[in-house]
């Protein structure tokens, strides 16, 4: 079953982040004291134990002419920390929460779901879940249009920067760098707008 994730689970949030990716403890427990508090987690759970988790991070879509124009910028969500523990893969799980996250943020006037695949491999995981490749990561796709975090989410990724000498908002990545779950016409028309080559700088893995 899935359920929302409280500042309680931290223990198994943990888990499974160990489990499934190479950052330490310190890493973590920093974005569960200053990261987790402005997102929203969810967990499956078999039994009352989480066996797949996902964050939902806030941010927004906007045009080149519309940054700094809230009234162009559209209220988006950042997919981060997809996981599911080993011995529990190839169940659906993951594939769940992300839909259950859609549900959530589509419910909460949200426009989109970003994210940005961990390996080439998953483009196509998550093409059949509905999203679109969108953005690329070279400063040329600005032009075209953005992703961006909302300001409180950008304070955090700065502190962890500076925190652990790490640019977390500007790592490599190829084109296409991410990819888009529309949720109403205002995203579709900004996919059309964009062309599948908006600017995705700041995206954490």
């Amino acid at each position: 079953m899935i359920r929302n994730m409280l500042e309680s689970d931290y223990p198994q949030a943990f888990g499974i982040w160990r489990a499934c990716f190479e950052d330490d403890e310190d890493y973590f427990r920093f974005f569960w004291e200053n990261g987790f508090p402005l997102c929203r987690g969810l967990m499956w759970a078999e039994d009352g134990q989480a066996v797949a988790m996902l964050f939902l991070l806030p941010g927004m879509l906007g045009y080149p002419s519309a940054l700094g124009c809230r009234k162009r910028l559209l209220p988006a969500a950042y997919v981060y920390a997809v996981a599911t523990l080993p011995a529990h893969r190839g169940r659906g799980y993951a594939s769940e929460l992300t839909r259950c996250a859609a549900d959530l943020a589509k419910g909460e006037g949200l426009s989109a779901l970003c994210l940005r695949p961990g390996d080439e491999g998953l483009f196509g995981y998550y093409a059949r879940l509905g999203f679109i490749k969108a953005f690329a990561r070279h400063e040329k796709a600005n032009r075209h249009g953005r992703f961006d975090w909302m300001p409180q989410m950008g304070e955090y990724i700065k502190k962890e920067s500076e925190r652990t000498g790490r640019n977390l908002a500007y790592r490599p990545m190829e084109s296409p760098g991410g990819m888009l779950l529309p949720l109403d016409t205002k995203a579709e028309q900004w996919l059309k707008k964009t062309k599948g080559r908006a600017y995705m700088g700041p995206a954490l893995e």
